[in-house]
């Protein structure tokens, strides 16, 4: 098994983080203070982003398949591994949806969603197929882009920035801001837990911790920057209304007659963003499912599934309002259950441990 270095890491969980998240207003419900929802999300996240990362240091080299089977035993490891890889599916159809409905709505918008999906879908079965070190390499290659285009939206944007729209800072106090905290924790941060099925593909072992925290602080100056920009140019107002805030901004953009219409660089961040957090979770779940059955490669499962998941993506939701409604609605409490589960497996994997030193003290006696 090819390993990945620590930039190849460090590159695949910061794009994921970012995703397409930078083309809604995260926290917006809060208006205004949607920047500190983020940065109090982040905050709070911190101790996940510990346990997730604690799982390679009890248990270096070895898949999550094998974890489970060390930490709960074989009877109880399928079934978890089995919802696990059911909670990836669900969310390898969301990012789907969205991704295919934002290249539907903003570069193709005469061509069927179900054929933008399938062609997406070949691609992200060429690529799995050929393994997950290829994925990370083509990310690897595609990231400085990603980043440039990210730094370039935040800085044409600064002409027609407003400071005054981000005041007065907690103007109505701290509950709107609890209010958003909940679903800016799931999503992007929670989400964070599909990595657990690939620490065992990181080569240098002792570092996975660093780099998953260094990606999530930049990824976060990220969202939080992003965020910043929209409410600065739009208001809190427009940018809580408009369906894709990030190209509205884009669109406003006018240096000299000479700079305009730049959304097609928000719909290169959506592209890069979109494909890679789909294909992420749809591995996921294609590594739950092999090892469910005792597999050891994932080729056929992701030939197979690969080929319904653009019918499946398309049954499932009706609209992008649709969409939208059981991603926030229900999607959330799902996400959070998913990502606080690894919490639990810490404890039993810190009690198993415990016991197993002192009934070692034991017989040393």
């Amino acid at each position: 098994m090819k390993r990945i270095s620590n930039i190849q890491l460090f590159s695949s969980i910061m794009v994921f983080q970012v995703g397409s998240t930078t083309l809604f207003a995260l926290g917006i419900g809060a208006k205004q203070d949607a920047w500190i929802v983020i940065l109090m999300a982040f905050v709070i996240c911190l101790p996940l982003l510990l346990v997730f990362t604690q799982f390679p240091k009890y248990y270096p080299n070895q898949n999550f398949s094998e974890i489970l089977n060390n930490t709960v035993g074989k009877k109880l490891a399928k079934p978890l591994l089995l919802l696990f890889g059911l909670y990836f599916l669900s969310q390898t159809t969301h990012n789907f949806y969205e991704f295919g409905m934002l290249i539907n709505m903003t570069a193709l918008p005469r061509t069927p969603l179900l054929v933008i999906l399938y062609l997406f879908t070949i691609v992200i079965i060429y690529v799995l197929i050929l393994g997950f070190e290829v994925l990370m390499r083509t990310l690897e290659i595609l990231f400085p882009y990603f980043i440039l285009f990210l730094i370039i939206t935040t800085f044409v944007n600064l002409g027609p920035f407003e400071i005054d729209s981000l005041r007065p800072v907690l103007g109505e106090g701290l509950k709107p801001v609890l209010g958003e905290l909940p679903t800016v924790i799931a999503f992007p941060f929670a989400e964070t837990v599909v990595f657990i099925m690939f620490w065992h593909y990181v080569k240098d072992q002792k570092s996975i911790r660093k780099m998953t925290f260094l990606a999530v602080s930049l990824s976060t100056l990220l969202l939080i920057s992003s965020v910043v920009v929209m409410i600065g140019v739009l208001g809190p107002e427009l940018t809580a209304n408009t369906e894709i805030p990030l190209l509205e901004t884009l669109l406003s953009i006018n240096i000299a007659e000479i700079i305009t219409n730049l959304d097609s660089i928000g719909v290169f961040i959506m592209f890069i963003g979109g494909i890679y957090k789909t294909s992420l979770h749809f591995l996921g779940f294609n590594l739950a499912m092999t090892w469910v059955f005792n597999g050891s490669n994932p080729k056929w499962s992701i030939s197979i599934f690969g080929l319904l998941l653009p019918l499946l993506t398309v049954y499932r939701f009706s609209g992008f309002d649709d969409q939208r409604w059981k991603g926030i609605e229900n999607g959330i409490y799902s996400i959070l259950l998913f990502g606080f589960i690894p919490v639990l497996l810490l404890i039993i994997m810190f009690i198993k441990r415990k016991s197993s030193s002192r009934k070692g003290n034991n017989d040393a006696n």
